[in-house]
């Protein structure tokens, strides 16, 4: 489908996964500052699985999305497209892996992992060795999320005030 912005649907989702990628990275923050043994520290990590878990969930309706809406041509030169598709591409791939090995790594800690109650099935039997790996991954990741979104914002910004394209309006509602 050749679009020239995105679909409403998809510059939602765009916007709703930033926000639960921020949230799940501000809880994981903050419950690295209160004192073992706090309640509070139980309750961050549990809005952390949760914001962890429903970017997995909204990453396949994204997908979906995509598929089904499809997206606008990429703006500027070829290397420039590439370069823009290859970070989207990493970027799906964070949406998926980063929760799933949260999953794996609490899991393979003995814990079950729970979405607002609901426990999800074990992928993995307790196993402190892969616990370790498995933690190292995801910790690799949560901090790639913030170099990547990092680049991905400052690319969205240069088209903006740089090239004055219309790249940044096309993922909002009011483009014009």
């Amino acid at each position: 489908m050749d679009r020239r912005d995105y679909h409403p649907v998809s510059i939602a989702l765009h916007w709703l996964m930033f926000l639960l990628f921020a949230a799940a990275l501000l809880f994981i923050e903050l419950r690295g500052n209160v004192p073992k043994g706090s309640p509070l520290r139980d309750v961050l990590r549990g809005w952390h699985v949760d914001a962890g878990l429903l970017v997995l969930l909204f990453a396949f309706v994204r997908v979906g999305s995509r598929v089904g809406f499809g997206g606008p041509k990429p703006i500027g030169p070829r290397l420039q497209a590439a370069a823009a598709s290859a970070l989207h591409g990493v970027l799906y791939l964070v949406m998926f892996l980063l929760p799933i090995t949260g999953v794996v790594f609490s899991q393979a800690g003995g814990h079950d992992v729970a979405l607002f109650g609901w426990t999800l099935p074990h992928l993995v039997a307790p196993n402190p060795a892969l616990r370790t790996s498995v933690r190292d991954v995801h910790e690799l990741l949560g901090n790639a999320v913030y170099f990547l979104v990092g680049i991905h914002a400052l690319a969205a910004l240069w088209h903006h005030f740089v090239v004055k394209d219309e790249t940044l309006r096309r993922m909002t509602f009011k483009h014009k």
